[in-house]
């Protein structure tokens, strides 16, 4: 009923909107007059150019889109494509490493969402060693430089002839064609980059040149860009535990208690160079070829080093002294020397990750178009690749001391004694040895057939088939560190040096020693390791064919105009792995592995409708309805069965967890109205009201299974991702632009997103409420912006609420706090081909934070500081 409820008081708010933005045309007519019609046509360009041809994409599509378009060829209007995408209303980005890599489309997950380079898929790879963060289906928007890009395309709504896989929405990204870019161009950018928090300066580079001859039949161009980030975030929180659970005789949890309060600075480089390469050969009137190429290279060195109070083995919280207690929770206290108690003895526990890797990325696209007397066909063949990989050394030392901490606000702790380097002693170490890859080779043919109708002015008919492999490994080193003879302390690698100006204050935390990670390699190099094994419980092999086909009318009667059409996709995929009985979780050695493969198939029809009226010659009502989906996630997929035996867990012999092969896609039943009120060519007001009804989203769940363990078969209790109850989640977006005309303008959107998630039976029992990951219910975007004189300025603010992000170990749910960041882009034409630039990054030194539970308990509290791009670039 409260879903109904909404639902009806949404509709009533956008239906009043839409009558109110119907009106004012009427209302606004007097007022333009003949004075309009006198105008004189003036061409508009940087900036305010991009901002006219991004609102002319909009007004004459089809379907529910927004796009941005670059300025100029290599000025795209911010750094990155997806700082660039969070500008669109109803987009939000999340940020890895200080940089904006993912997106967000209408509040759903960024592996929900497709994006489509030039049209096609793009392959990715990661260069993460951590466990906690497997392969995903979710672009990586660092590997695509702004400076290559022609204009970004957000379809929000579906339609029969582009690629299924999303539930959120599609981004189209589209590079310059050879033939429609001015002969001999050339355009570069040099640029230093200053990141405040590190003090450190590294460079950005960007080229491009076009060529075509003189009969415009024959011509190439060339991008390049090579750009070394460094980063530093300084972060006071928790540990990946964040609070441990208390529990009284009952069982119940009585309180939770901080399970590590610290300290860490985390330092990243990551070298970035992109190539692109086109070619295009119009051969006669009728047969034009296009041969498209992305090559994409990243080399990344990561460290972070950590220290803090560690109160894992205090006795379940009974070794705290002193503790002060609020909304069930320890938020400070202290700790006496030995007081924990268990494996890990000591109170002051200081660690490092260490990792070097990278990953490439590969696409190349050979595209035929023929236009025959009333019709025109396309066919193209491609292929893409990507290979990721990174060598992680995770260390762990621990010392002895009196210590106290206080979560009341930033987390903070203190140690009580003088602890030096030599007092820290081994607690444990690894080496993660990652790396995956993904395939993919495809070929699609399209047609499109002009028709002497009223109402249908044409058809497109088409086919795809996809070939995708996508697979991961791991192998994993360990040294017994905290045993002789393999023991070490840290002031082998440390010589008492701390981080200093620690979140940009003149102060250091105690223990935040510098790490010599040289040192650690010798001290591996010499030491023969404890176990060296291949992972097969954290590798897989997954194996998908997609055949896909389509037919597509498209409307154009009186003042409609639209289309209408029917995808049918079908997937077939393969899952390689292990089921891994586990008598010694630890061993690998001591676990019985049995190889498995398990197929899955489905088929999908897809309707898609999309309507576009306009009711005036400045006002356009819309109206779109598909139905959609989104393929799991690649680690959701994987054919892993790792169990043991367990008396823990009455009614069955054991558990375990893993992969699960058999799951469905994600599918969803979307509709989309909206209104759009142009007032200038460069101006408008539009409202839409959005409603996804999603059928199963995937989540995670105990099965019991049939499985043969250490005394033959038995019946265990095994975790594993599930095709669960869906839900609903429906909003709002408001989008204002104007400019006016004397050089100034200013662009604002506001997107509210209310997700209501079904729970089962068990659910409600346990008063478990179920949540949609990544949605933020108010996302809003302001932008203002002065051009002339050869001056453009502009300050952009962009803001999204907290959402949920998962459940971690200890069975509270993780957010991310709300986070607003303010940006100033500066230009200075200094001569007809040259500019002066300056972009600022979060001018107010914005703050990131996490909370855990519904309780909203302290987390993390990231800190990266400001960035600083400046420059000169040119055009000739």
């Amino acid at each position: 009923m409260n879903q109904l409820q909404r639902a009806i008081r949404l509709a009533n708010i956008s239906l009043f909107t839409f009558g109110a933005l119907a009106a004012v045309p009427a209302l606004a007519q007097e007022s333009k007059g003949e004075e309009s019609a006198k105008l004189e046509e003036v061409e508009v360009t940087g900036y305010r150019g991009s901002v006219k041809k991004s609102l002319n994409i909009k007004r004459n599509a089809d379907v529910m889109v927004d796009a941005i378009s670059a300025e100029d060829v290599g000025k795209f209007p911010d750094q990155t494509v997806a700082d660039a995408l969070q500008r669109v209303a109803g987009v939000s980005v999340e940020k890895s490493e200080g940089e904006a890599d993912r997106v967000s489309i209408r509040g759903t997950a960024p592996h929900l969402n497709l994006t489509l380079f030039n049209g096609q898929h793009v392959a990715t790879a990661e260069a993460s060693a951590s466990v906690l963060n497997p392969p995903s289906r979710s672009f990586n928007y660092s590997l695509l430089p702004s400076e290559l890009i022609d204009t970004l395309e957000v379809h929000k709504s579906a339609q029969a002839k582009i690629e299924e896989g999303s539930v959120g929405g599609t981004v189209i990204i589209k590079t310059r064609s050879p033939l429609q870019t001015e002969a001999n161009h050339v355009a570069f950018s040099l640029k230093n980059i200053y990141q405040e928090s590190s003090g450190e300066n590294s460079p950005s580079i960007s080229g491009f040149y076009n060529w075509k001859n003189t009969e415009n039949t024959l011509g190439f161009n060339l991008g390049y860009v090579r750009r070394d980030n460094r980063i530093q975030r300084d972060t006071q929180g928790m540990g990946y535990l964040g609070y441990q659970p208390v529990n009284d005789a009952d069982g119940n949890v009585d309180y939770y208690l901080p399970n590590n309060v610290r300290a860490t600075r985390f330092r990243s480089e990551k070298d970035l160079s992109t190539v692109t390469a086109n070619f295009e050969w119009q051969a006669s009137d009728q047969l034009n070829l296009e041969l498209t190429n992305l090559f994409s290279k990243v080399d990344r060195v990561n460290q972070s080093i950590s220290n803090g109070i560690r109160t894992l083995g205090a006795a379940a919280g009974a070794g705290i002294i002193n503790p002060v207690m609020e909304n069930g929770v320890v938020v400070a206290g202290s700790l006496s020397a030995d007081g924990n108690n268990g494996r890990e003895l000591e109170e002051s526990w200081y660690s490092t990750n260490n990792n070097d890797g990278g990953y490439e990325t590969r696409a190349h696209n050979l595209e035929l178009n023929f236009a025959g007397d009333g019709y025109t066909l396309s066919a193209q063949l491609g292929t893409t690749q990507a290979k990721g990989d990174i060598l992680d050394d995770q260390i762990e030392f621990e010392a002895s001391t009196d210590a106290s901490f206080d979560v009341r606000g930033e987390p903070s702790y203190a140690f009580a004694g003088n602890l030096s380097p030599s007092d820290y002693a081994t607690m444990y170490t690894h080496r993660n040895i990652f790396d995956n890859s993904e395939k993919e080779d495809y070929v699609q043919l399209d047609l499109n057939i002009e028709l002497n109708n009223t109402f249908f002015s044409s058809v497109d008919v088409g086919a795809k088939y996809r070939d995708h492999l996508k697979d991961s490994n791991l192998h994993k080193d360990v040294w017994v560190v905290f045993l002789d003879p393999y023991i070490t302390t840290l002031d082998n690698y440390a010589d008492g040096s701390v981080a200093g100006d620690f979140k940009g204050g003149s102060s250091s935390q105690q223990g935040l020693y510098e790490f010599e990670y040289a040192n650690w390699v010798d001290w591996t190099n010499a030491t023969p390791t404890y176990r060296s094994n291949y992972r097969p419980d954290y590798s897989f092999e997954l194996k998908e064919q997609i055949a896909s086909f389509y037919v597509q009318g498209n409307i154009e009667y009186d003042r409609l105009h639209g289309n209408v059409g029917l995808r049918y996709a079908k997937t077939d995929s393969t899952s390689e792995g292990f089921q891994l009985f586990k008598p010694v979780s630890w061993n690998p050695d001591t676990w019985t592995m049995t190889p498995a493969s398990i197929d899955n198939d489905y088929k999908n029809v897809l309707p898609s409708l999309n309507l576009a009226y306009d009711l005036r010659e400045d006002t356009v009502l819309r109206f779109a309805a598909a139905k959609v989906l989104s393929r799991p996630d690649y680690d959701n997929l994987k054919m892993t069965r790792g169990f043991a035996n367990s008396i823990w867990v009455p009614g069955y012999d054991g558990f375990g967890s893993g992969g699960n092969p058999n799951l469905k896609p994600y599918r969803a039943t979307q509709y989309d109205l909206a209104t759009e009120y142009y007032f200038t060519d460069s101006s408008i007001l539009s409202v839409a009201y959005f409603y996804k009804d999603i059928d199963t989203y995937i989540e995670t769940a105990d099965v019991g299974e049939d499985l043969i363990g250490e005394d033959g078969p038995g019946y265990y209790r095994i975790t594993i991702p599930v095709n669960g109850l869906g839900g609903v989640n429906q909003g709002l977006e408001v989008n204002l632009q104007h400019d006016f005309n004397n050089g100034f303008g200013v662009l604002a959107n506001y997107t509210y997103s209310d997700a209501d998630m079904k729970e089962s039976e068990e659910d409600i029992a346990a008063g478990i409420e179920k949540q949609l990951p990544a949605n933020s219910r108010d996302t809003y975007n302001l932008t203002a912006y002065y051009e002339d004189h050869g001056l453009s300025a502009r300050l952009a603010y962009n803001y999204r609420s907290k959402y949920y992000t998962g459940t971690s170990r200890n069975g509270l749910d993780l957010y991310r706090q709300g986070y607003g960041q303010l940006d100033a882009n500066v230009s200075y034409r200094l001569t007809d081909n040259i500019d002066l630039v300056v972009n600022l990054l979060n001018l107010t030194d914005a703050e990131q934070s996490s909370e855990w539970g519904e309780q909203g308990f302290v987390g993390d509290v990231h800190q990266y500081g400001r960035r600083i791009f400046a420059g000169v670039s040119a055009k000739f």
